[in-house]
């Protein structure tokens, strides 16, 4: 089971175009240690897109869509996927996730990429804990459907 489910997280992260990825599997879970998109990979450009997202922001903004993406449709549980938001947020410095904007716009990224349409986050089994961290969590997500 443990392999399948990284087998599905690597394919997911070829799939996405991401040329790094990292899974780390401890115990009976599997988790996601951090995926991230080249630097040199082709990136929805100009200001206009990303006008709301300080510049400093989009390389946590572009890894935290990667991860949302990746687990999308996964065994991942709504307990698991803040950790795995932690453990991202930790390689960029951070320290409070639930307070950045950029948390919630890349979750956004993540499941538009993923195609889940925006009147379906409420329904996305992986948002359970996530959506309770932060009273805009669900507005900051809708607001990274258009990055």
């Amino acid at each position: 089971m443990k392999t399948q489910f990284a087998v599905l997280l690597l394919l997911a992260a070829l799939l996405g175009a991401c040329s790094e990825s990292s899974v780390s599997l401890s115990g009976s879970s599997a988790s996601v240690a951090s995926i991230s998109e080249s630097s040199s990979s082709p990136s929805k450009s100009s200001s206009d897109s990303k006008k709301s997202v300080p510049k400093e922001k989009l390389p946590y903004l572009d890894d935290i869509a990667n991860l949302t993406y990746s687990v999308v449709g996964s065994s991942m549980t709504s307990a698991e996927f803040p950790n795995a938001i932690q453990r991202t947020a930790a390689t960029f410095k951070i320290s409070n996730w639930s307070q950045e904007q950029a948390t919630f716009e890349g979750i956004g990224k993540g499941l538009k990429r993923a195609g889940i349409k925006k009147e379906d986050i409420l329904k996305q089994p992986v948002l359970a804990d996530v959506l309770k961290t932060n009273s805009k969590a669900q507005s900051w997500i809708e607001a990274g459907f258009s990055l």
